[in-house]
This record gives C-alpha cells, sequence and structure tokens, in this order.
C-alpha cells in the first residue's frame, strides 16, 4: 500500500444483491474514479494470476480506472455486498492506494461497518464530506489491517512463537536472541534466517525496535525519568539506551520528548 495523499469525493453508496439465475453484466471503472465492494453475504469468484478464488464475507475489493467490478458467484448463494463510488483527484493506476483484493477477517466487523456506512449515507444530518472522508480512511486502515492478519497467518509458526515471547519479555534486560530462538524450538541461525525472509530484519532488531516504541509512548505520555524509561524498557543502561534510541529515532531521548509531549501536559516534576 501507498501513502501518496489522494483527495477522494464520495459519491454514493449503495447494497446489491446479485440475482440468483442471471447473468451478471460487470461495470468498468471511468477514469478518475475508485469503487470499492465489500462482501457481505454468498459466494463471489474472482481470478488471480492464475487461478480462481473464492470468497465470501469479508472480501473488500478496491477497483481502479479500467478495472470491472465483481460480478461471477453462485446460483445456490449469490453475493450480497456494499458499493461505495469516490471520484478521486489526480488518480493513475501507478498512485493505487490499496491491493485489488483483501479481506476483513471479521464477519460480524464487516457487516457492522457496511450497516454503519449505509445508514450514515441516508442520513441527512451527516455532512457528506466528513462521511466519505472516514468511509475512505477506514477502508484503507481495514485493508492494513487485513494485509497485516493476512502476512502473520503465512509465517511459520516458530516465527510467531519468537514474537510473542519477544512480546512478553522485551522488558527484561537479560532477554536475548539465544532466549528468542529457544522459544521458537529451533537454532539461532535458522532464526536470523526466518526473521530476515519474513520480516526482513534480524532478531535483535525486532527486539531493539520493541523496546524502543514501548519507550517512546514513555517519553510523549508520562514524567517518568529517562532513566527509569530506560530501564522498564528492557536497556541494560542508560548509555546503550541513548545509543539505540539516537541511530533507530534520529533523535536523543530528550528532544523526542520535548517534540511530542503536549502543551497541556505542562514540564512534570
Amino acid at each position: 500500500m501507498t501513502t501518496t495523499s489522494l483527495q477522494a469525493d464520495l459519491l454514493k453508496i449503495i447494497y446489491y444483491k446479485a440475482p440468483a439465475n442471471l447473468e451478471i453484466r460487470p461495470y468498468v471503472i471511468d477514469r478518475g474514479m475508485e469503487v470499492v465492494e465489500i462482501v457481505t453475504h454468498g459466494v463471489v469468484y474472482f481470478h488471480s494470476g492464475e487461478i480462481d478464488l473464492k470468497l465470501g464475507c469479508g472480501a473488500l475489493f478496491w477497483h481502479t480506472s479500467g478495472e470491472e467490478t465483481i460480478h461471477r458467484t453462485e446460483a445456490g448463494a449469490p453475493y450480497e455486498c456494499l458499493a461505495l463510488e469516490f471520484s478521486v483527484k489526480n488518480q493513475s493506476r501507478s498512485l493505487r492506494r490499496a491491493p485489488r483484493l483483501s479481506v476483513i477477517p471479521d464477519a460480524q466487523r464487516t457487516r457492522e461497518l457496511c450497516r454503519e456506512l449505509l445508514r450514515s449515507y441516508h442520513d441527512n444530518s451527516i455532512d457528506r464530506t466528513v462521511l466519505g472522508n472516514y468511509a475512505y480512511a477506514r477502508l484503507l486502515w481495514e485493508t492494513h489491517l487485513g494485509l497485516a492478519q493476512n502476512a502473520a497467518e503465512l509465517r511459520p509458526r516458530a516465527i510467531e512463537m519468537a514474537l510473542s515471547f519477544l512480546e512478553a519479555g522485551f522488558h527484561r534486560p537479560e532477554i536475548g536472541v539465544e532466549d528468542l530462538a529457544e522459544a521458537a524450538g529451533i537454532s539461532e541461525p535458522h532464526l536470523h534466517v526466518l526473521f530476515r525472509k519474513h520480516l526482513e530484519q534480524t532478531p535483535h532488531q525486532a527486539l531493539t525496535l520493541r523496546r524502543i516504541q514501548e519507550a517512546k509512548w514513555l517519553l510523549s505520555g508520562t514524567f517518568q525519568t529517562i532513566k527509569a524509561i530506560s530501564l522498564e524498557c528492557g536497556f541494560l543502561n542508560i548509555e546503550t539506551f541513548y545509543r539505540s534510541f539516537k541511530k533507530t529515532v534520529g533523535l536523543t531521548p530528550d528532544y523526542f520528548r520535548k517534540s511530542h509531549r503536549s502543551p497541556l501536559q505542562g514540564e512534570g516534576r
């Protein structure tokens, strides 16, 4: 997914129920338009690469200009979907904001989201521009979450075991790569290979980044001393913390705190 800024105006939201016994004619997306379809019921087929995918509730299709809307289904389980049409300024195929297909993994959340958007669209008290901005951003967010979960599901179990152990114990200074490998049930070299392949980082980098992430939250949201934060986040000493933080974030912990603290928080003690 790209984070390139685009302006999108919501044109319409409709709920479509595919006929069971009629051939569905797809709609080709016009230039400068994007159509998002979210399947809520039934079955839809979608050709991806060299295979046909059979999809159901939660399938989210993000169509851009020149692409066809979904249209292949089963007579015994015709699909239903919410369709949102956006006018997108400065759109081009190279600026695709989301992949053509992603999946919202939770059927209940999918249907609740669709009901919310459809009800809001027909509520005259709701500003259409605000709704459009919310809908576009929310759909991008759901796409991102779906891709992240799908990536996690495709990772080897050993990585998930190592990450679970890391999450539970990153605050302990004695935890290292050897412990992650032991928790995953594999050798350190094998753990390095898997992390490089699936996470594009080393186990040590993953551990350090998790500690830095926690430190950033504590620096911006609490009045704890920097020394206390470094210890709470699993760094052996404050010198190591400063060095790792500056290398990762590009700022010292002091400057990061000054830059990210809300003026409502004051200076603290």
